[in-house]
């Protein structure tokens, strides 16, 4: 749809979110689970899979000298806040496509509050632009232990799954490709072995959440954190939670969903208690000075 019929559009139709809801989390760390059945609660606005063509589209990586996940609130004009909150809706509105004509009255005309929900795990590095965004959003941070997440990480890493970056690589560097989110600083450790560079993402994903809670106190009453093992533990205590956080009621669909014990569309290999330790037991016992410090304040035993 060509920009200036959207825009035409937005001026009769004009939506009103309340409280949009952003999962963030590091790579693999259970966020797809999570999404899928979030995402099946009643009335709730979502894309299909992460929202990283619309961030893309706003912020590409061409627009830095040195390409990363990370935004600046500079970047962020009122102009861009109105035009990315505008896409977002209309692009969102023309994927339900069964009821996108009745959503749009209802919704639009009417002013229906929106129930957004999005789980992009670049966001972690987009928390100061999400806050001048959605001044009233709601974040979820899921995390997860840093040994296993580190493994699942080099297990994806080159298994086709997700999207290769593409990035200067320096002479020398170990890998070939970067996989998933690109925190800034990431020439620093492109020559180490890839636990090395997995359990430094690791950390920095983490890391941004964690520093930007601290320096936003008043935020922290919107903030929600959740163990991917108690979500695989229980998931509809965790829903239940979930739902209690956001003010949201729970569906069926989303119950069924737990029950019928669907795998992920980003499952690369069949869940298993410890799997890391099969996988790459001693590349992560090695890479635990790195992620011991990360793993001890999100709360697991080391």
């Amino acid at each position: 749809m060509p920009p200036a019929i959207k825009f035409l559009i937005f001026q009769v139709w004009q939506p009103r979110l309340l409280r949009p809801v952003f999962i963030v989390s590091a790579p693999r760390s259970g966020s797809s689970y999570l999404y899928e059945i979030t995402r099946r609660l009643p009335e709730v606005w979502s894309f299909d899979k992460e929202n990283d063509p619309l961030w893309f589209q706003f912020f590409p990586y061409q627009r830095l000298s040195v390409p990363t996940d990370y935004i600046s609130p500079a970047e962020c004009t009122p102009d861009m806040i109105k035009a990315f909150r505008r896409e977002l809706l209309i692009e969102n509105l023309r994927h339900r496509r069964p009821s996108r004509w009745r959503d749009g009255f209802n919704y639009g005309l009417l002013r229906k509050p929106v129930r957004y929900l999005e789980k992009t795990v670049a966001n972690c590095f987009h928390l100061e632009a999400l806050q001048l965004m959605f001044p009233d959003a709601l974040l979820v941070h899921l995390v997860r232990d840093g040994r296993a997440c580190v493994s699942s990480m080099m297990e994806g890493w080159h298994s086709g799954v997700f999207w290769k970056r593409p990035l200067p690589f320096p002479e020398g560097a170990t890998i070939s490709h970067w996989c998933y989110p690109i925190p800034p600083g990431w020439q620093t450790v492109v020559h180490q072995s890839l636990a090395e560079i997995c359990a430094w993402s690791w950390v920095e994903h983490n890391r941004y959440v964690l520093e930007w809670e601290q320096a936003n106190p008043d935020w922290q009453k919107r903030l929600m954190r959740v163990a991917y093992e108690e979500l695989l533990a229980d998931p509809q205590v965790v829903l239940e939670q979930f739902c209690q956080f956001t003010g949201w009621e729970m569906s069926p669909e989303s119950l069924q969903y737990i029950q019928e014990g669907r795998l992920s569309w980003t499952t690369v290999s069949q869940p298993q208690a410890d799997k890391w330790k099969q996988k790459n037991g001693q590349a992560i016992n090695q890479v635990m000075p790195i992620i011991a410090p990360m793993m001890r304040e999100l709360g697991y035993g080391v």
